[in-house]
């Protein structure tokens, strides 16, 4: 099974038509502003904000609470950005993008509209470990990388839609890449599969098991899982595994 290379090349995210480099969390909130201002369609982002509303009444799980998110802080944060942002891009001094950041907000996204878009990243937050792509062997920082990917990516629409929607099997393969691509873009998709292998005991010999495989190798597997399900997984990975390897030792 060949995965496009778009699985695993992707460019440091573009948030309104700037590469950026800044904190996760920050930059979640960013993107969220962008797109809900600046780049949704008036349908689009009734689709976004109910997206949103219906997360926020799904519950947590017991055993990882949702994180807490201080919107105000966010907020302060977002707004910096937007002002640096635009003082590098439109070459404005600090007070005309002071004014120029405060316009920006202030189109397209109350707090209760990003509270809003902050509770379907924390539900996020609070379930990553139960995702089937070796969500368990991430970790926050990657969790955090995975949501914002999608969302810039995806849109916030079809990223909530996507996290509601996805199983094992029976998924187009459009929508089992936009599952796996952020997976693939922000952690290490082999050596994860390494270290699930290990923690379930597989038999044979590891460096025999996987030699010569690609991270793309492993992101085909699981596009095979949302596709075709754990038969589909099985199948993609019996043939890029060498099953002739020994017993480790």
């Amino acid at each position: 099974m060949v995965l496009p290379s778009a699985v695993r090349h992707v460019s440091r995210p573009v948030i309104c038509g700037e590469t950026v480099s800044m904190g996760i969390r920050t930059s979640l909130i960013l993107a969220l502003v962008c797109f809900i201002s600046l780049a949704c369609s008036d349908s689009e982002r009734s689709i976004a904000q109910t997206m949103a509303a219906t997360a926020s009444t799904t519950p947590a799980t017991a055993s990882s609470p949702a994180s807490t998110v201080d919107t105000d802080a966010l907020m302060g944060e977002v707004r910096e950005e937007l002002v640096q942002l635009v003082m590098q891009r439109d070459g404005l001094d600090r007070a005309a993008a002071e004014q120029r950041a405060d316009d920006l907000l202030a189109q397209g996204a109350d707090q209760g509209t990003v509270g809003q878009q902050m509770t379907l990243y924390s539900n996020w937050m609070s379930n990553y470990p139960l995702h089937p792509v070796l969500g368990r062997h991430w970790t926050e920082q990657q969790a955090e990388c995975v949501i914002v990917t999608m969302m810039q990516v995806e849109g916030i629409a079809r990223t909530a839609a996507l996290v509601s929607v996805s199983q094992t099997g029976g998924m187009e393969v459009s929508d089992a890449l936009a599952l796996v691509q952020p997976v693939g873009f922000c952690a290490d998709m082999l050596a994860m599969m390494r270290a699930d292998m290990t923690a379930l005991g597989v038999p044979q010999d590891l460096d025999c098991l996987l030699a010569g495989l690609v991270e793309e190798d492993v992101a085909s597997w699981f596009v095979a899982l949302f596709t075709h399900g754990r038969e589909g997984f099985n199948v993609a990975m019996a043939e890029d595994l060498d099953l002739s390897c020994p017993a480790d030792s």
